[in-house]
C-alpha cells in the first residue's frame, strides 16, 4: 500500500467498501453459513479508488456478518500511509456497506471520527411503518428497470430508539427506496412493492446522488470477490486448520494488491483494468520457457523479449520507493549467483536486434536497493538464462 501511494499518488478521497463473501467447502471444520451450505465467510475492506484490499479477516461460515466490522475498518484506516504533499493534508475517509454494518455503536463511531458513511438499514417494523406512511408526492422518480419495474426514492423522518441518548448527538438521515413492479407482475415473494432504506450522516448531498454512490459499492468490491475466488485461489482453501486457511487468504490478497501495483506502475495503460486471467495470457506466459536441469528450475528467454517487454516495466517497478525494512530484508535474502561452470544453458549467437530495441540504454547489472541482478540489454539476439528462485517440485 505504501509503495502504491508513493508511486501513483492517488487523490485524498479514500472510499472504504466493506463486504463479506461466502466460500463453499466440504471440509470437516467448515460450518454452516446463512445460505444453508457449509463453508467460510471472509470479510474484506477495499479502497475503492485504487482496488487495494486494506484489511481482511478469515472467518467461519456461522459468524454473523456484522461481527468486528468496526475494528476491521479501523485497521484499514491505520494501514494507510501518512499523507504527503502529493496527496493531501489528511485522508478523507468515507465508508459504504450493506446492512451488516447497521449497528448503532458502529455508526456512532464512524460519525465521531468525522467519516462520511452510507449503510443499508435493516427494515424494522417501525421503519417500514414510517416509510409506508409517506404521502404519494414525497416519492421521486429514480429509474425504470429493464423488466418494467420503477425505482423511486424519498426522504423519511425516522429516529431509532436507543437505550441512552446524548444531548449533542445529531440524528442520522434516512432515505427510503421503493421498487414497484410492472402492472400485473409480482415479485418472487408475491408482493408488488419492495422497500429498502439507507442511513447516512451526509445531509448535504442530494438524495438520488447519495443513493447511487452507496449502491456503487457493487461495482468495486464485488468484482474483487470474483477475482479472488475465481481467478486467484481464494475460492478453495487447502487445509482443515483455521490458521492455515487465514494465511492462504492473506496470500491471495497480497497477490491481488501486487497485481494492482504492477498494472499501475509497470504495464501499459491498456492493462490498467485487466483481470489476472488476461494478464496471465498476455504477459506472464509469453516471454519464456521453464527449464528444469540439474535440480534447478530456471526460465529461459531471449534478450530481445527482455529489452522490448520486460526491461522498461521492471525499471519502473525498481524506481518505486519500497519500505526500508523490506529492502534490507530483500538484500539479506538475495540468492548468490551460481558458478559460471554450472550454467545449464550455453549461449549461442543469433540474428541482430532491431534498431529500436538495440538503442535502449543498458540498465545497471545490480540494483543497489534490492540486490536483484538485471539482464544486460545487448545488441545480439541470444538466449540467456534468468536465474529464478527455486520452486519446490
Amino acid at each position: 500500500v505504501q509503495a502504491y501511494v508513493a508511486a501513483v499518488q492517488p487523490g485524498p478521497v479514500v472510499t472504504l467498501d466493506v463486504d463479506a463473501h461466502l466460500v463453499a467447502s466440504d471440509k470437516q471444520s467448515a460450518l454452516p453459513t446463512y445460505e444453508g451450505f457449509r463453508g467460510y465467510q471472509p470479510l474484506l475492506v477495499q479502497w475503492a479508488e485504487t482496488s487495494l484490499v486494506l484489511a481482511d479477516e478469515f472467518r467461519d461460515g456461522n459468524v454473523p456478518a456484522g461481527t468486528r466490522i468496526r475494528e476491521l475498518v479501523d485497521e484499514a484506516v491505520a494501514s494507510l500511509p501518512a499523507p504527503t504533499s502529493g496527496t493531501a493534508a489528511a485522508w478523507q475517509i468515507q465508508v459504504r456497506s450493506d446492512s451488516a454494518a447497521y449497528e448503532q455503536a458502529t455508526l456512532d463511531h464512524w460519525d465521531a471520527q468525522g467519516w462520511r458513511f452510507a449503510v443499508s438499514a435493516d427494515m424494522s417494523p417501525h421503519l417500514r411503518a414510517a416509510i409506508q406512511a409517506l404521502p404519494p408526492d414525497a416519492w421521486q422518480f429514480w429509474a425504470a428497470e429493464a423488466k418494467g419495474a420503477v425505482r423511486e426514492w424519498a426522504e423519511v423522518v425516522y429516529v431509532p430508539s436507543r437505550a441512552t441518548e446524548k444531548k449533542t448527538s445529531a440524528p442520522f438521515r434516512y432515505l427510503a427506496i421503493r421498487v414497484r413492479s410492472a402492472q400485473g407482475v409480482l415479485f418472487g415473494d408475491g408482493a408488488t412493492v419492495k422497500l429498502f432504506a439507507v442511513v447516512t450522516n451526509d445531509w448535504t448531498t442530494g438524495g438520488q446522488a447519495l443513493l447511487e454512490w452507496q449502491r456503487g459499492k457493487a461495482g468495486t468490491i464485488e468484482p474483487s470477490h470474483r477475482v479472488l475466488k475465481d481467478e486467484l485461489a481464494a475460492g478453495v482453501y487447502p487445509s482443515d486448520k483455521f490458521g492455515a486457511n487465514a494465511a492462504w487468504l492473506r496470500l491471495q490478497v497480497l497477490t491481488a494488491n501486487l497485481l494492482e501495483l504492477l498494472k499501475a506502475t509497470a504495464l501499459d495503460p491498456s492493462y490498467r483494468h485487466a483481470r489476472p486471467k488476461r494478464l496471465r495470457f498476455a504477459i506472464f506466459t509469453q516471454f519464456g520457457r521453464v527449464v528444469r536441469h540439474a535440480r534447478h528450475q530456471c526460465m529461459r528467454l531471449t534478450t530481445r523479449a527482455w529489452a522490448m517487454l520486460i526491461g522498461p516495466g521492471l525499471r519502473r517497478v525498481h524506481a518505486c520507493p519500497w519500505p526500508a525494512a523490506w529492502l534490507a530484508a530483500r538484500r539479506r535474502a538475495a540468492p548468490r549467483a551460481p558458478p559460471a561452470s554450472r550454467s545449464p544453458v550455453a549461449r549461442r549467437p543469433g540474428p541482430p536486434l532491431p534498431d529500436h530495441a538495440a538503442a535502449l540504454p543498458a540498465p545497471r547489472q545490480t540494483d543497489p536497493r534490492i540486490g536483484v541482478p538485471t539482464v544486460p540489454l545487448t545488441g545480439v539476439h541470444e538466449p540467456t538464462t534468468i536465474a529464478a528462485e527455486r520452486i519446490k517440485a
